[in-house]
């Protein structure tokens, strides 16, 4: 697997590598609580946003297991980010676009950069954990190319996986 560290590009977007940093602008995205609907949590205040773009950016500290973080970038504007672990060679990925940049395209844009970043890196299995009544995660996921399991995991999602 190439290096966490890898700015990824699409037509319209960047995919920048997480930096502390980016927790100022990134607060304001995540501040709406409509995002937090189907996954549960409030508005991060910009101190926890900070601390955990700290933890992440030191990287997992499991053994074995790498992390991958991107801020998404539209016109040089942050607007959401993608995530992925790898363990092996399974990704378990994520996403999450702020509100007012949503129903455009761009979680799937991202998530579909990211995942063929990570199976050109050499995984060879994608996962997702999914609300069962969020629907447009549902379709993100369905466009790169995962579905669903049947499986339910321990916070009442469905995991969809790539076959």
């Amino acid at each position: 697997m190439t290096s966490p560290h890898t700015e990824l590009r699409t037509g319209r977007l960047v995919l920048a590598p997480l930096e502390v940093d980016d927790a100022e602008e990134m607060v304001a995205v995540l501040g709406d609580a409509r995002i937090y609907e189907y996954t549960g949590g409030d508005p991060p205040s910009l101190d926890d946003v900070e601390s955990r773009y700290r933890f992440q950016v030191a990287g997992s500290p499991r053994p074995g297991e790498v992390w991958h973080n991107w801020i998404i970038r539209l016109a040089g504007v942050s607007v959401g980010y993608v995530q992925a672990t790898v363990v092996g060679a399974t990704a378990d990925v994520a996403w999450v676009v702020g509100v007012p940049w949503q129903r455009r395209g761009i979680a799937s844009e991202a998530a579909g950069a990211m995942c063929d970043w990570l199976t050109a890196g050499g995984v060879t299995r994608l996962t997702a954990h999914i609300h069962p009544d969020h629907t447009a995660s549902g379709r993100v996921a369905s466009s790169v190319g995962l579905t669903p399991t049947g499986e339910i995991d321990e916070d009442g999602e469905v995991v969809w996986a790539s076959m």
